[in-house]
């Protein structure tokens, strides 16, 4: 028996869904405002959730963020009155399951209810399987737990991965952890560091060559695809791979045959492929630097490495555990963060991400390895001032919507340059992502394809601005 709520601001259509609901033996809750709605589920945890778009209280396509960090996040079904592409393509990109119009067919009506709970339950099948030894990490914000969601199920099968993120994510970690939990953990893992392979030599160290293939081979060499053979190849950095070796790449993914260098007999190695990126590859596509027919080999599963600045919560707690094991590294005494040092870490953007954070600590327990607290004097300028700058901006700008950048009055002292600078700065950025988002639908794929910035840096302006997708 399921529990499903229904949030509809009209009787009729509260009555014909949970006459529908409790036809199937399930259970049927109903909600007539948004407020009353999520006041119910945060009392207890519901299957489905039939959620109407416009209630008297606010839009429902702006309550799927909050439905969706739930611990157990129902499944959501849009409804609405009103049918259009657009609004069935916003329903989707928040994290809908389906989206339907008024009024219902009995039949279609039960269909959906069927399907949404049959995939309910064999999702929920498939995560109890899902135990993912998550040795190394530390957080627990709903980024980071999508996330290791993602690793999970991609340790539970072979396909190849593709792990996207900005530098010092912990891309290479969670590489590391998919081959751990995999059933080819008991191969080799063997790593490629793509940024670093001499052009002239990347095919005789991934395929191997023969003993005179070249001026200095004086010897055979068995490649990195060799000695990866039942176990997993891990590319970091692919983006930095050069066309030539592409090429020469790809027919190994389809063929898992490859020729070392200088041998006429072709050999085979079956292994499974992780790959892992900081740069753009679909824009690489577009310009011609990435092969198309390699991207779509590479892409089977895809995950998203969240940047630290979207992890709420976490910098906290790798905060405190880089300090203790740090300490204990080094040989030092333990040392204590002061409430006010964590506050200034978590309001910084951290923009070398968990990397960054790591070397900051280290520098700071190493400059003043004597002292038993650590103070915010003790952090880097560049923290320091992010943190004073955020303090003025939240007195001086509405971050919904933008102070307007005045115009200068000859008569009257000018204000402070840099105050009236930063205005007129948010005021066009403000705009401009308010506009591109809109002419995109919210498809962030789009918006950053059209703006030519990174979808983590468009996810950085909507949270400054607190856009919302209405």
């Amino acid at each position: 028996m399921a529990d499903i709520l229904i949030i509809d601001d009209e009787d009729f259509i509260r009555e014909v869904i949970s006459a529908r609901v409790e036809e199937m033996d399930h259970r049927a809750f109903l909600s007539g405002t948004l407020k009353q709605g999520l006041e119910l589920l945060s009392q207890q945890t519901f299957d489905l959730i039939f959620l109407d778009v416009n209630l008297p209280d606010g839009n429902g396509l702006e309550a799927l963020s909050i439905i969706r960090q739930m611990p157990q996040p129902p499944i959501v079904i849009i409804i609405t009155a009103f049918g259009s592409t657009k609004g069935a393509k916003l329903a989707i990109n928040n994290g809908a399951w389906d989206y339907i119009e008024k009024p219902f067919y009995k039949d279609k009506l039960i269909l959906q209810i069927k399907r949404a709970l049959d995939y309910r339950k064999e999702k929920q099948k498939q995560e109890r399987k899902l135990i993912l030894s998550t040795q190394g990490i530390v957080g627990k914000s709903a980024a980071l737990m999508k996330c290791l969601d993602q690793v999970a199920y991609s340790a539970s099968t072979s396909v190849n991965v593709l792990i996207q993120g900005e530098s010092g994510t912990g891309k290479e970690l969670l590489a590391r952890m998919i081959h751990d939990n995999s059933s080819s953990n008991t191969g080799e893992y063997v790593v490629v560091d793509c940024a670093s392979l001499p052009e002239t030599l990347i095919e005789s160290m991934l395929f191997g060559h023969k003993k005179g293939a070249f001026t200095s081979a004086d010897k055979s060499s068995e490649g990195l695809i060799s000695m990866a053979h039942s176990g997993t190849l891990f590319l970091d950095e692919i983006g930095e791979l050069p066309l030539s070796a592409q090429k020469a790449f790809l027919r190994v993914l389809q063929e898992k045959k490859y020729r070392p260098v200088g041998s006429a007999k072709e050999l085979s190695s079956r292994f499974r492929l992780i790959s892992a990126t900081n740069r753009d590859l679909q824009k690489m596509v577009h310009e011609g630097t990435f092969r198309a027919d390699l991207y779509h080999r590479l892409q089977t599963f895809v995950i998203e490495v969240p940047a630290l600045r979207f992890r709420e919560g976490d910098v906290k707690a790798l905060s405190l555990h880089y300090v203790d094991k740090l300490c204990k590294e080094h040989q030092l005494p333990a040392k204590a963060l002061l409430p006010e040092t964590i506050t200034m870490l978590a309001n910084y953007d951290w923009p070398g991400n968990v990397r960054e954070l790591v070397n900051v600590i280290e520098r700071v327990i190493l400059t003043d390895p004597d002292l038993e607290l650590i103070y915010p004097m003790q952090l880097p300028e560049t923290i320091r001032i992010s943190h004073l700058e955020k303090g003025f901006d939240l007195k001086s700008v509405n971050t919904h919507s933008p102070a307007k950048a005045s115009h200068l009055d000859p008569g009257s002292p000018p204000p402070v340059f840099k105050d009236y600078r930063d205005n007129a700065i948010n005021e066009i950025e403000y705009e401009y992502f308010k506009v591109l988002l809109a002419s995109c639908d919210w498809d962030l794929d789009m918006a950053a394809g059209q703006s030519g910035l990174s979808k983590n840096r468009i996810y950085h302006y909507i949270r400054k601005f607190q856009l919302k997708s209405s």
